[in-house]
């Protein structure tokens, strides 16, 4: 019997993974703000520099094959999570082989030699990641989440002691590199220690060809992740030079960094949910209706506070020296939150097994490179590249929204009125940081009445979503029973 075809069993560790989730967001935050302290915007630029190279092969490699275990009818079988890490583990030599012979041309892409030896030593990370055991992730499809909130706990405090401690040793960028080794090594003993079943790699095909046609689709839309979601650090590095990278990844970094914890929290949690109510068409169209409304409500809200908190914050934690005007980081904050809000679509297309509709919607996502382009060309320098890329995402969500209703056969056009409202809100809010940069009360002020009567009436829209996220918070119950009494 599927998934879709089940009731799920009661839910297991889900404030465990979301406290798994803060933690881990707060120790990247962490790092970032003290490697900023201790080695200034050129040396934080290049660490930069090396995480972005991480990530980029490990979205270029990404088969989505944690989802399949999730996903497919025969997902909880062992030769099926067998077969999956087998290919983590030739994945990860892949990809060291991969580092080590491009570590000199990376290196010359963004014209610093210095980095190739980091390069090369990034190539241990992936080695010791091939080996976690993909039973933390098979038990998901049973809604027990409680183990990956453990492993995210556990291997981002030790990578934030290692990381700190390397740079105030070596005051250099080589820094990151042991953070990122010491990470997978914790990552990949908490999921062999947790584990129910004993590790095994092996080669099952009677599960190849499902996960093949499951993973294609994924290990091209890697790339074009990598490029959509990064692309606006690439071109400042390459374009601008590491110091404007650390810099510029420094503000982004205050936003980045809770708004991935709130995306994997929001994707590990609805996706069984979504794959469960598609057995009928109305159960699909209610989970992925409640899903886009708090995508929505946690984008404005993430939005309207990065731009309120943010220009205090950035001189505080990091120092003047990385300080923007305050539209520069709001146009920042409606980049990070257009990227954010994609998490509806893409949920509600894996959890049918729509593969194909995302790699279909990251495509179009491909249209912030011109946009990129034209904003330069038009508003010039840091805040026309942000804004460009701003605009490009937040067409490439109306694309993504339609793709996804389309191959889910709904209606095309349902939900883009909340396409519309995220458009209304991230350009009212962008609007008033105009307006705080001139200095004017006259105009200050009552832009930002304005804006909060338009998040207000949004939120207004979405008071149905609001009033199920207050009765789960805690205590909830508890205070009903005692009104009741």
């Amino acid at each position: 019997m599927s998934i879709q075809e089940t009731v799920l069993p009661p839910r297991k560790g889900g404030r465990l993974l979301l406290v798994g989730n803060g933690v881990a967001q707060a120790c990247a935050l962490a790092r970032y703000t003290l490697l900023a302290r201790l080695l200034g915007p050129e040396q934080l630029g290049l660490s930069v520099t090396l995480i972005l190279t991480a990530q980029f092969f490990d979205s270029v490699s990404e088969s989505g094959s944690d989802r399949f275990l999730i996903q497919d009818r025969q997902g909880d079988e062992p030769r099926a999570q067998a077969l999956v890490q087998l290919l983590s583990v030739v994945r990860g030599f892949v990809i060291a082989g991969l580092l080590l012979v491009l570590a000199r041309p990376i290196a010359g892409f963004y014209r610093e030699p210095i980095l190739a030896a980091g390069l090369m030593g990034l190539a241990i990370a992936p080695i010791i990641t091939g080996f976690f055991n993909f039973d933390l992730r098979r038990v998901q499809r049973h809604n027990d989440f409680g183990r990956e909130g453990l492993a995210m706990m556990v291997a981002e405090v030790t990578s934030l002691a290692a990381t700190i401690l390397a740079a105030w040793i070596t005051r250099s960028y080589i820094a990151a590199l042991v953070g990122l080794t010491v990470r997978a090594v914790a990552m990949v003993a908490v999921s062999q220690l947790t584990a129910e079943r004993p590790y095994r790699i092996g080669y099952a095909p009677e599960h190849a060809k499902r996960l093949a046609t499951f993973a294609a689709p994924l290990m091209v839309n890697g790339l074009l992740l990598f490029l959509t979601s990064q692309g606006d650090r690439l071109l400042v590095g390459r374009r601008l030079g590491v110091s404007d990278l650390g810099k510029y990844s420094a503000v982004l970094l205050l936003i980045y960094y809770p708004s991935m914890m709130l995306m994997r929290y929001f994707h590990t949690m609805q996706l069984p949910l979504v794959a469960a109510a598609g057995a009928t068409r109305d159960g699909l169209m209610r989970a992925i209706d409640d899903m886009a409304s708090a995508a929505l409500l946690l984008s404005l809200a993430m939005a309207a506070g990065f731009a309120v908190v943010a220009p205090i914050a950035v001189p505080l934690l990091f120092g003047h020296v990385f300080a923007q005007p305050v539209i520069v980081i709001a146009a920042i904050g409606a980049l990070q939150v257009c990227r954010f809000i994609r998490i509806w679509p893409t949920t509600a297309a894996l959890a049918a097994g729509k593969s194909g509709a995302v790699l279909a919607a990251n495509l179009a996502r491909l249209i912030a490179f011109p946009a990129a382009a034209a904003g330069v060309w038009l508003a010039g320098g840091l805040f026309g590249l942000t804004l460009g890329f701003a605009a490009g995402e937040l067409v490439g969500v109306g694309i993504a929204v339609a793709i996804t209703n389309r191959a889910l056969g709904l209606p095309r056009m349902l939900d883009a009125g909340r396409v519309a409202a995220l458009t209304l809100g991230c350009t009212a809010i962008m609007a008033t940081a105009w307006c705080v940069d001139r200095m004017t009360a006259a105009t200050a002020l009552p832009a930002a009445a304005a804006t909060a009567v338009l998040l207000g009436a949004i939120a207004w829209r979405e008071r149905g979503t609001i009033a199920r996220l207050m009765a789960m918070m805690p205590g909830a119950r508890s205070r009903a029973r005692g009104t009741h009494a």
